[in-house]
């Protein structure tokens, strides 16, 4: 049996405003939630992750069952994801889940945050390593991932002309890799959703993480 595994991204986490068009940007530390009450998603976490699980399965990837967390203790300890206490206190209940390749190599966790009844926020999160070879993993997970939980419609929609969620990934690293600044992130707004992209260079190579909020 695997030992679960947990990817941290401090205190503070990005969190995502809206935005019509497509936007990069570097900065130093994680970017702040702007919104003062955060709404509940459209989805419960017991069917966004049944549903992602069977998704992900179909990609070669699997995901464990989520761990729930609702304790105070557990909360701090495992979804400390804002600095801001008013916007922490929001956070009664979270889920996380690990994520493995097909060769049972751990990639990363998908954790879901919010109150009891649903999740406000979902937080994917993949290590790579500094040559990125699990690229195309990150591209099928934030790929199920947008799908299920957003819509089936990117081709559709092709927020700020971007044809595919590859194309984006693939953005997002071009960007990143051509300046020296250690973070970077780009926002996108899809049918009323936000997302958020941010890649962060750390000493095992590289952090993706990808946020959505209503």
């Amino acid at each position: 049996m695997h030992k679960k595994k947990f990817l941290y991204i401090g205190i503070s986490v990005a969190v995502l405003a809206l935005a019509v068009s497509l936007s990069f940007s570097l900065f130093n530390n994680d970017a702040e939630l702007i919104t003062e009450s955060l709404p509940e998603l459209k989805f419960t976490y017991i069917e966004s992750n049944a549903k992602l699980k069977e998704s992900l399965a179909s990609h070669g990837i699997s995901m464990s069952s989520p761990v729930k967390l609702s304790t105070i203790k557990d909360i701090e300890k495992f979804c400390s994801f804002f600095a801001d206490k008013n916007k922490q206190d929001q956070v009664d209940y979270c889920t996380s889940t690990e994520l493995r390749d097909s060769d049972g190599e751990f990639l990363g966790n998908i954790h879901m945050v919010g109150s009891r009844n649903m999740p406000k926020i979902v937080l994917v999160l993949i290590q790579t390593d500094p040559f990125m070879q699990d690229l195309d993993e990150i591209k099928s997970v934030y790929d199920v991932v947008i799908e299920t939980l957003v819509c089936n419609c990117w081709e559709d929609v092709k927020p700020s002309e971007i044809e595919t969620v590859s194309d984006w990934v693939d953005r997002q690293k071009d960007f990143h890799t051509s300046d020296v600044k250690p973070t970077s992130k780009s926002n996108l707004s899809i049918m009323g959703m936000s997302l958020q992209m941010e890649l962060t260079t750390n000493t095992e190579g590289y952090l993706w993480k990808l946020l959505i909020s209503g």
